[in-house]
């Protein structure tokens, strides 16, 4: 009978203009509710972690977004990316997903690996926005290694595919996301420069338990996987902000390449990010 009815139903779908009319009648039915999460290209009606503040770990994040976004409207955490919204704090309400993600797996990295300093490393900064979810989850010791050019993207670091991204970016300032920043500053060091060419004029961590890529393109992501993966200690999470987005196929693709001789689990995320767990 099951099967029979999704039949009919896939059948009754295909009539132009039937699927909005049976969703619409489901919803005068009070049938559809709406969605608990919407934001960055998902919806979802399904429970958040943080629904009625959630466990401790969810409800240390939502102090964080809490103070985040009170940052944000008071004109004290400036976001050059997206200067133009005029509501930041929907924006922000959208994007908690994702930076639930960044905080989940900073602190998972940090119980999973038994360094006594808890090295993040950061490749594409912005405006500070990830790097400061990621080190509000850490208590303890810590030190954070924050890599962008902190300019417009060059064609030289892109590939035939990306050339559309030339540019992209060059609002952006290093001093905007040290002030964003601030509260972290004995712990945060700031390295501007394309990668891989920073890497050989910086001060580089050895260790490190957390490395969040998020440089839209394919060519600098595999430089810093080459450069980091042998540095992050069993336990260790690699996360990648753009992974399954359209636009970034060829980072993708390169991503799968370079693990697919490594140990380790990459898991795909409903967000568009993916986190490799290393083993």
């Amino acid at each position: 009978m099951k099967n029979i009815k999704l039949y009919l139903r896939k059948k009754i779908y295909a009539v132009p203009g039937a699927q909005d009319c049976w969703l619409g009648l489901n919803k005068f039915m009070g049938r559809v509710t709406e969605p608990d999460f919407s934001g960055w290209g998902m919806t979802t009606h399904t429970f958040t972690p943080w629904h009625n503040g959630g466990d401790e770990l969810s409800r240390d994040f939502l102090k964080v977004n809490q103070k985040l976004v009170a940052k944000v409207m008071q004109g004290e955490f400036k976001l050059s990316q997206f200067n133009e919204e005029p509501d930041k704090e929907m924006l922000l309400s959208g994007l908690m997903w994702r930076h639930y993600i960044v905080f989940w797996s900073v602190h998972f990295a940090s119980k999973a690996t038994n360094c006594v300093i808890k090295n993040l490393v950061e490749c594409g900064v912005c405006d500070g926005l990830t790097a400061y979810f990621a080190m509000s989850a850490l208590r303890g010791e810590f030190k954070a290694f924050l890599y962008d050019a902190w300019e417009g993207m060059k064609s030289e670091y892109l590939l035939e595919s990306e050339m559309g991204s030339v540019g992209d970016y060059h609002y952006l300032n290093v001093e905007n996301t040290k002030h964003n920043l601030a509260e972290f500053h004995g712990g945060v060091t700031f390295i501007k420069g394309f990668i891989p060419e920073s890497f050989k004029i910086s001060d580089n961590p050895t260790e490190l338990v957390w490395l969040h890529i998020d440089l839209n393109s394919s060519f600098p992501t595999i430089a810093a996987l080459q450069f980091f993966f042998e540095k992050i200690p069993p336990g260790g999470i690699i996360l990648f902000d753009d992974y399954a987005w359209h636009g970034y196929y060829d980072t993708k693709l390169s991503i799968d390449k370079y693990f697919s001789s490594k140990r380790g689990v990459l898991l795909p995320l409903p967000t568009g990010q993916a986190i490799y767990f290393k083993y």
